[in-house]
C-alpha cells in the first residue's frame, strides 16, 4: 500500500471519528434535561422590585441600592449586606405573584414579573388612613428626668437661668423648676413664629399660660402638603390626644408589618389632613426584575 494511500485512509478515520464523538455529545446533550422552576423547589433569585413609576422599593442587589441615579421609593430601606434571596416555591413565604412567577423559569434566566395588588399585598387598610386636625395643642410645660434632660440636651447644665433650644421643636426653652430627679422644662416660642420640623410649615397661633388651671398650651397651626412622608419620631410627636395615632405608633413598636412606620399626607383638607399608614407596597401592581441563581429539588 502506497504511502498516498495510507494517508488517506488516516485523514478519513480522524474525520469519522470526529464526526461520531460531535453526534455522541450532541445526542448526549439532547437527552440532559433542562431543570424548570416547580413547586416545592428551593430556588435562589436575585431581585430588583420597582413600582409601575419606575421607583425602586427593594432589591437584593448591592448596585442597584447604591447607585444614586436609580430612583428609590420612599419606603426604601438600604441594608448592611445583600444577598440573593432562598425561598421554597408555594411554602406561602413569598407573594402569591411571585411565587407564580418564577415557575417554569430556568438557571440563568431573567424575567419581568408584574404582581396586581390582588396578588401581592392586597388592598389599603381603611383604618391606617388616619386624620389629623391641623391645630395642634401642645403643653407648655415638660416635666422628664435628670437622666432623660442629659440624654436629650447632652452639655446643657441643670441651671434655671440657661436658655436653649428643644430638642426637637427647635424653639427656645428654659428650665422653670427642679425637684428630686424631675426636670420641667418650660416652652418658649415666639407667638406667630414658623416652624418646619415636620417638612411643612407650622405656626405658633396661640400661647396660653392660663388654660387648665396653669397648665398652658400651646397651639400650633399646621399646613401640611399631599407627598410628605412623616417617620416614626415626627409621627409621635404629633399623637398628642391623638388615639388613632397612638394604636400607630404601638404597632410600629411592637414590630408589625402591616403597619408602616413611615406614613405620606394622602389629603389635606380646610380643618385636617390625612396621613397613610399603610405600608407602600399596599394596593399598587408591582413590578419584578428576578434572575435565578439556582434550583434545588430534594
Amino acid at each position: 500500500m502506497s504511502k498516498k494511500i495510507l494517508g488517506i485512509i488516516v485523514v478519513i478515520i480522524i474525520i469519522v471519528s470526529s464526526v461520531a464523538a460531535y453526534w455522541y455529545t450532541q445526542k448526549k446533550e439532547e437527552k440532559k434535561p433542562v431543570m424548570i422552576v416547580k413547586i416545592g423547589d428551593l430556588v435562589e433569585v436575585n431581585y430588583t422590585g420597582r413600582f409601575t413609576n419606575g421607583t425602586v422599593f427593594d432589591t437584593s442587589i448591592e448596585s442597584v441600592a447604591n447607585d444614586e441615579n436609580i430612583s428609590k421609593s420612599y419606603s426604601f430601606k438600604s441594608r448592611i449586606f445583600y444577598s440573593p434571596l432562598k425561598f421554597t416555591v408555594g411554602s406561602g413565604r413569598m407573594i402569591k405573584g411571585f411565587d407564580e412567577g418564577v415557575l417554569n423559569m430556568t438557571v440563568g434566566e431573567t424575567k419581568e414579573i408584574e404582581v396586581s395588588s390582588e396578588k401581592g399585598y392586597g388592598e389599603p387598610d381603611e383604618g391606617l388612613f388616619i386624620k389629623i386636625n391641623k391645630t395642634q395643642s401642645i403643653p407648655l410645660y415638660e416635666t422628664i428626668s435628670s437622666q432623660k434632660f442629659s440624654e436629650l440636651y447632652p452639655g446643657e447644665i441643670l441651671n434655671e437661668t440657661v436658655s436653649f433650644k428643644h430638642y426637637f421643636w427647635g424653639w427656645n426653652v428654659t428650665i422653670d423648676d427642679i425637684e428630686g430627679d424631675n426636670v420641667t422644662i418650660l416652652n418658649r416660642p415666639d407667638i406667630n413664629s414658623t416652624i418646619s420640623v415636620f417638612s411643612w410649615n407650622s405656626t405658633i397661633i396661640e400661647i396660653d399660660s392660663g388654660y387648665s388651671g396653669g397648665e398652658g398650651r400651646i397651639l400650633l397651626q399646621h399646613n401640611p402638603a399631599e407627598n410628605i412622608t412623616v417617620n416614626k419620631e415626627k409621627t409621635e410627636f404629633i399623637m398628642i390626644d391623638n388615639e388613632a395615632l397612638n394604636y400607630v405608633i404601638s404597632q410600629i413598636n411592637i414590630g408589625n408589618s402591616s403597619v408602616s412606620d413611615i406614613g405620606i399626607v394622602s389629603s389635606v383638607d380646610t380643618d385636617t389632613f390625612t396621613i397613610d399608614y399603610n405600608p407602600e407596597v399596599v394596593g399598587k401592581t408591582l413590578i419584578f426584575e428576578v434572575t435565578i441563581i439556582s434550583i434545588s429539588r430534594g
